[in-house]
């Protein structure tokens, strides 16, 4: 059975995936909205180290050279988003403010300059400007605004560069983003492979909790993965030998006594029938018989219990009929509605054995038994119904427990020990299921089989 999309993303590993995923988006997201809102000012772009590291850098090499040389050097150095120029005057800006005069003496004095050499200002940027000819259409949104700084070169002219804030473009960042989304890719193959690998041994002792209490089959899991998962496997490898024991005796030791009881009942049988007197006689045998349907029912709860019985997938909605189709033989009235061609994965013997319990306390307590099989979408309900005197609401909660009987009718010589609806709960809960009782309007009891999709492997 190949799990479902919701529960590979209930795993360690789909939320492990998913929290991957979930934080690259938010970290795409985060970027673009930063980009887009925190964009800096011409004057802020200006005043950076930026400005400051590509002038140190070309002035010096521009006052070494000659003049001649000057352009050719300029030319190289220039691009899209750096720009530079040689003039015989400085650039024509559009006005010069108090921020721009401050960033000329900042300049100024960082590149050892007289104030008188180096002018900086606003201007209007368009494409006939600098190298921006050489931008692509989608890298540069012109015309814009602008600072350019002008600073004298010992022959007299003038370099003149161009900063301009750099704005938000998706294809300038697509690259950036893939990079990072390949980046990410590699950090969650290598986060999952290390889950996996610490998730092997918790998966093991899934397993293994699910296959014990399926069919109490014990299986040792290997100790492995951390220190406080090995000492959690430990304690379970304990607990299922404990329970496996446990229950092992107790069935045995019931049997043995089962066994060891039924000799000595019937030789009291043998002696009951030499009694002279009728009415001894009679209350004699009637003791006997009640101790050995004691023992026949407490060994039938026992094998209520037990989930030995492989699981298979059978037509349920024939099961239920061929039940109801044996107590109609008897001579009863039991009736079944419902779909037909219902399959479901479940111990077939058990289920029956339940079936039956059902529809006999329907037919004890209720004269005739109504069975129907409701389909869910992710469980099947196999209720069974009767029009006798229910149960009251506060004493509903007690008539699975073994031995409860709960009225004097269910007290009577030919009625059970209070084991019938313990056994049902006990083959439901086999089922990872569980019984539902609730009274009927306006007379009766509905007692509900529940059974939820099966997860375990169907063995045929």
């Amino acid at each position: 059975m190949k799990p479902s999309a919701a529960l590979v993303f209930r795993s360690t590993e789909g939320q492990m995936m998913a929290i991957l995923a979930a934080a690259l988006a938010v970290l795409f997201a985060t970027m673009i909205v930063l980009e887009l809102v925190e964009h800096d000012t011409p004057i802020e772009t200006a005043a950076g180290s930026h400005t400051l590291e590509r002038l140190a850098s070309l002035v010096p090499v521009l006052q070494s050279i000659d003049d001649a040389t000057v352009d050719k050097v300029v030319g190289l150095t220039s691009s899209c988003h750096a720009g530079y120029s040689v003039s015989d005057r400085p650039f024509a800006t559009t006005t010069r403010t108090h921020d721009t005069r401050l960033l000329e003496t900042s300049l100024a004095s960082e590149l050892s300059l007289d104030a008188q050499q180096l002018r900086a200002g606003h201007a209007q940027l368009t494409r006939d400007d600098f190298s921006y000819r050489r931008c692509g259409a989608w890298e540069i949104d012109l015309p814009m605004e602008g600072i350019v700084i002008s600073v004298q070169l010992p022959s007299g002219r003038w370099l003149n560069a161009e900063v301009h804030p750099h704005e938000w473009h998706f294809r300038q960042k697509l690259d950036w983003l893939l990079k990072v989304s390949a980046a990410f890719v590699f950090v969650g193959a290598v986060a999952l492979f290390f889950i996996r690998r610490l998730g092997r041994p918790l998966n093991h002792l899934t397993a293994a909790a699910r296959r014990f209490a399926a069919g109490m089959q014990t299986t040792e899991v290997a100790e492995d993965g951390p220190v406080d998962l090995r000492r959690a496997i430990r304690s379970f490898n304990a607990m299922q030998r404990q329970v496996a024991g446990e229950m092992a005796r107790r069935t045995g030791t019931l049997a043995a006594i089962s066994h060891d009881v039924r000799t000595p009942l019937t030789a009291l049988r043998v002696k009951a029938e030499m009694v002279d007197d009728p009415a001894v006689r009679s209350s004699l045998i009637a003791s006997i018989e009640r101790m050995e349907r004691i023992t026949a029912s407490a060994l039938e709860y026992l094998k209520g219990e037990s989930r030995a019985e492989p699981m298979r997938r059978v037509d349920l909605s024939a099961l239920l009929e061929s039940e109801c189709a044996e107590f109609e033989e008897q001579g009863h009235v039991v009736t079944f509605e419902g779909e037909h061609g219902v399959h479901r994965t479940c111990r077939p013997e058990a289920l029956a054995r339940a079936v039956r319990n059902l529809i006999d306390n329907a037919i004890k307590y209720g004269g005739k038994a109504r069975v129907a099989l409701i389909q869910q979408a992710d469980c099947v309900d196999i209720v069974v119904a009767d029009d006798g005197p229910g149960i009251p609401e506060d004493q509903l909660h007690l008539a699975t427990l073994p031995f409860e009987r709960l009225s004097s009718a269910r007290e009577d010589g030919g009625s059970g020990f209070g084991l019938g609806l313990a056994i049902v709960r006990a083959i439901a809960e086999g089922h990872e299921g569980r019984l539902i009782l609730a009274n009927n309007e306006p007379r009766g009891l509905a007692a509900t089989l529940r059974l939820p999709d099966s997860p375990y492997r169907v063995e045929s």
